[in-house]
């Protein structure tokens, strides 16, 4: 019988370099975006929280300590990695238009690749990483494709028609979000040879553009993302393929709460909704996400930039049907770098 260990973990791409970027999104506002919105440049207008971050140095000093607290929950979830000792990382992460543009819009879909060639410390522009590695430094990670098939197959046997793919078609193996994941699933040790298969997820469909200033308008006509309910179901599916595998698999939800940029432009976010991720953080943390299929609308995640958290209903529906337990969990807000940031360990019977 398979064995599962549940994680949470951050996936912000500039946790990993200096933190001068920490704030890269909103410096990319204040400098060149919000075009029809001058007002949302001048830190005059925003709360004062988000003054007091921002600083006189860009949010450089409080990017350094916040760095500081989540390379700690980094380090957390690598030590239970450590002692779970799994045969795979199932990751389930956020892809959107990345890596196959308009050739294919997949709800999902898995890579059941051999290896991944990727250049693990590249980001957006030549910004320096905490460790100084050459941004072209490039590593060659294990997949688990016999793993990974195997998922797959017993998905198609439930219903489930997945996508998968056998050879990267990302140059670079997978996205921006996989890569930043790589790099904090193994924080402490940076040998990345845990074999690793990625599952990403679309959270945003209905055909929308994303970038800084958040998402284009919502045709609720177009093709749509995974629902809650079928996001939870397939956390069911997951959880119980595992469990009765001979592997043991830790399953990664690698992604963070409200972000500022997951909501429709026109509703001039500036900062993630803190209390909206606190009162689902409560929920969280306290196990109780049984319902999560059934308590999340579209609506609220449009409305409080939440639609990356369909990645954890999914984990949801798997730790509900393996009946875990929250065994850490830490939430962090932030007002000047886009997203807030949960991790969390739970514990399988």
């Amino acid at each position: 019988m398979g064995e599962i260990l549940g994680l949470m973990i951050s996936d912000f791409p500039n946790l990993r370099l200096q933190p001068k970027w920490m704030s890269g999104a909103l410096q990319g506002n204040v400098d060149r975006g919000w075009e029809s919105r001058p007002h949302l440049k001048d830190p005059a207008n925003w709360p004062a929280p988000m003054r007091e971050q921002w600083g006189d140095d860009r949010g450089e000093a409080a990017g350094r300590e916040i760095q500081a607290h989540m390379h700690e929950q980094f380090r957390i979830v690598g030590n239970a990695i450590d002692a779970f000792g799994p045969d795979f990382l199932l990751v389930m992460h956020r892809e959107g238009t990345e890596t196959w543009g308009n050739l294919a819009r997949p709800q999902w879909y898995i890579q059941a690749h051999e290896q991944f060639e990727s250049r693990l410390w590249q980001s957006f522009g030549p910004r320096e990483n905490l460790f100084g590695e050459p941004l072209d430094r490039s590593y060659v990670v294990p997949g688990h494709r016999q793993g990974a098939l195997h998922v797959v197959r017993q998905l198609q046997d439930r219903g489930w028609n997945p996508l998968f793919s056998l050879e990267p078609y990302n140059p670079n193996g997978f996205g921006h979000n996989m890569v930043a994941l790589t790099v904090h699933l193994d924080f402490e040790r940076r040998r990345f040879d845990r074999p690793l298969v990625p599952l990403a997820v679309d959270p945003f469909g209905f055909l929308r553009d994303r970038n800084n200033e958040g998402l284009t308008p919502w045709d609720s006509d177009m093709p749509r993302p995974l629902l809650p309910r079928e996001a939870f179901a397939l956390g069911r599916d997951l959880a119980e393929i595992i469990k009765a595998s001979p592997w043991k698999v830790a399953l990664v939800a690698g992604h963070d709460w409200a972000h500022q940029n997951d909501t429709a432009r026109t509703n001039e976010p500036l900062h993630p909704d803190h209390e909206a991720d606190r009162r689902r953080f409560e929920e969280w943390s306290a196990g109780r996400f049984t319902d999560w299929g059934e308590s999340w609308t579209f609506e609220e995640m449009e409305e409080h930039g939440q639609w990356e958290l369909l990645i954890a209903i999914i984990l949801a529906g798997a730790m509900t049907q393996v009946g875990a337990r929250v065994v850490h969990a830490d939430f962090q807000p932030t007002w000047v770098f886009n997203d807030d940031f949960v991790t969390t360990i739970f514990e399988s019977k």
